[in-house]
């Protein structure tokens, strides 16, 4: 996983200021894998909100977060929400995030 230990400080941060202490966090594709080089970040957060604009708003503020921070400055940051109480089955990104991903919390 490339992923320096600073900037999971800073996902596991960010995840719990914007979507609380029940969310859990994914990272998927190329940076799961150590052979790889650049690529930007894939993440897919997994909540139980049921609230759509909540979640909206919760997506904007993350990655708010991390672009201020400088492990993640001007990098790319792709973000998939997956809502058990929104969505039960997940879509396929979401199930490749979740059979593929490698869970950060």
């Amino acid at each position: 996983m490339r992923l320096t230990p600073r900037q999971l400080t800073a996902l596991r941060n960010a995840l719990r200021r914007s979507f609380g202490p029940d969310a859990h966090l994914w990272l998927f594709g190329s940076r799961t894998d150590d052979r790889a080089r650049g690529g930007d970040y894939d993440l897919m957060v997994q909540t139980d909100e049921g609230d759509a604009s909540r979640l909206v708003d919760a997506r904007l503020a993350f990655l708010a977060d991390l672009h201020a921070t400088p492990a993640f400055e001007d990098e790319r940051i792709d973000v998939v929400l997956y809502s058990t109480a929104l969505d039960p089955q997940p879509r396929p990104i979401r199930r490749a995030a979740l059979a593929q991903g490698v869970e950060l919390t």
